[in-house]
């Protein structure tokens, strides 16, 4: 059991840990400011009305509502296909990366410059939080062989709200990374659990069931020496 759970642990630990370096050159390491800066100009510039629509929509989706309505649909999907854990785990998903977000706004409050005024509570990105942390419990809730389409769907709906929160000068692409950490802090965490839990229902005995030769009775311990069936009376 131990051998499922550590890769995702670690992987969730990495995550988490990552945010570290992600603040403090974010904040404070001039090179990367700098580089931020520019990535958000170069983003926003090329942004002209009708796509500035577009991205407004695009990032609206990931407000307080539509995320709410999503992961109803997203955990009564995974409850339809008999997945009960794991709609459990991807409601635990999207509501634990966005209050760990909204808490970080706060604990990591920094004044930051940005085009449009002074921006203190940009990071990570509640947004990109959102969007990153549906797509991750839409994969939880589906069968392997629909995995590759929803991680598909899920990581375009990430990379858009991403792209339009950065050309609606909404955030610096370095509070995008920090939300997609975030969240996926919380998906590798939900695997790890997930896989504990089959673990522990299937037991150390499971698979050897009545088809399974180690389940069969010896046809040498029904017979005598010489071959002829042992008498029981």
């Amino acid at each position: 059991m131990a051998a499922r759970i550590k890769p995702p642990v670690l992987a969730s630990a990495a995550c988490a840990a990552a945010l570290v370096p992600l603040v403090l050159a974010a904040y404070g390491l001039g090179p990367v400011e700098r580089l931020d800066a520019s990535l958000l100009l170069r983003t926003s510039a090329h942004a002209g009305p009708a796509a500035t629509t577009f991205a407004e929509a695009v990032a609206h989706l990931a407000d307080p509502l539509p995320l709410l309505a999503m992961i109803l649909l997203v955990c009564g999907l995974g409850v339809a296909l008999g997945r009960r854990p794991e709609a459990v785990a991807a409601a635990g998903v999207v509501v634990g990366a966005n209050l760990t977000t909204q808490m970080l706004k706060v604990v990591l409050a920094h004044p930051r410059e940005a085009p449009l005024g002074i921006w203190s509570t940009s990071f990570p990105s509640g947004h990109e939080t959102a969007a990153a942390s549906i797509a991750i419990a839409l994969v939880l809730v589906a069968p392997p062989r629909w995995r590759a389409a929803a991680a598909l769907a899920g990581g375009g709906f990430a990379a858009l709200v991403a792209v339009s929160v950065v050309a609606l000068e909404w955030h610096y692409p370095s509070d995008v990374l920090g939300a997609v950490l975030v969240a996926a802090c919380w998906g590798f965490a939900a695997m790890a659990v997930l896989r504990g839990w089959r673990s522990l229902r299937s037991g150390p005995g499971a698979g050897v069931g009545l088809s399974s030769p180690a389940a069969w009775p010896s046809r040498r311990s029904s017979r005598a020496p010489g071959g002829w069936p042992a008498s029981h009376g």
